[in-house]
């Protein structure tokens, strides 16, 4: 028992240190504050999977412990003699199914959210590549690559993944977002962030220089992103956008269309 309470402190110190000094690490982890209502959802999900399974977790334990003490041999107790009690399987039956439904409940809705996105205020194609993560903002005929993907605070924002050669995962802990990004294939997901400068990483194994294949993500309020755009906006075409996502939502196709090389 006593090997088995060091292992769980020694996690939970572990833990913590990750939290802790991993802040400002470019290597992220699931422990960042939300920043998306995806990201915050996920964390409810999270503590109340917790919270209705730590009965299941801790529980067992304890009465293991109670019991070795209570009915050890040298204290003098015999073995029971009953072989079984239908009312207590029935019990630790019907407990972890109630259990497992109120989970599943739950996570059913955030992952509705997740897959069923709102009205998209701005579209940007994501194309993994080894080791590097390209952006193309169809909308305005922008495109670039090797440098942090900006995007509009308190807006919906589409992502459209693929991959010109293996499989990526497009990974942003703070958005609670995460989606695989197939060669010949083009899949989705979206987020709503607050202001602020985000990191991510591909997170599907993609080759010896999978563990540098950084995301870094900047969302500016909106008229730092109106700004932002004005800059980016090839001459030909400054003129003829006259509104952004900042100040008119815009009608997106749910199959955007993404070059392929």
């Amino acid at each position: 028992m006593k090997r088995t309470f060091s292992s769980i402190g020694l996690f939970i110190l572990l833990g913590l240190a990750t939290s802790v000094f991993a802040k400002d690490a470019p290597i992220t982890n699931w422990l960042q504050h939300p920043a998306t209502p995806l990201a915050e959802a996920v964390r409810s999900d999270f503590w109340l999977t917790l919270l209705l399974i730590s009965p299941f977790l801790l529980l067992p334990q304890i009465l293991l412990a109670y019991s070795i003490w209570k009915f050890s041999e040298k204290r003098g107790h015999k073995p029971a003699t009953f072989h079984e009690n239908l009312k207590l399987e029935v019990l630790w039956t019907v407990v972890p199914v109630i259990t497992l439904i109120c989970v599943a409940v739950s996570a059913y809705h955030t992952l509705r959210k997740m897959d069923v996105p709102p009205k998209s205020d701005l579209v940007v194609e994501v194309i993994g590549h080894q080791f590097f993560w390209e952006y193309r903002y169809p909308r305005y005929g922008i495109g670039f690559a090797n440098e942090p993907l900006v995007v509009p605070a308190e807006k919906v924002v589409t992502i459209n993944t693929t991959s010109v050669d293996v499989i990526h995962s497009f990974w942003v802990p703070a958005f609670g977002i995460k989606q695989d990004a197939n060669p010949g294939r083009i899949t989705h997901t979206w987020f709503k962030a607050k202001p602020g400068k985000y990191k991510g990483q591909c997170a599907e194994l993609c080759g010896p220089l999978h563990g540098e294949m950084f995301i870094n993500v900047t969302v500016l309020p909106n008229d730092e992103w109106e700004a932002w755009l004005a800059e980016r906006l090839p001459p030909d075409t400054a003129s003829a956008v006259p509104e952004t996502p900042a100040t008119k939502p815009a009608v997106t196709s749910a199959s955007s269309p993404v070059a392929m090389r």
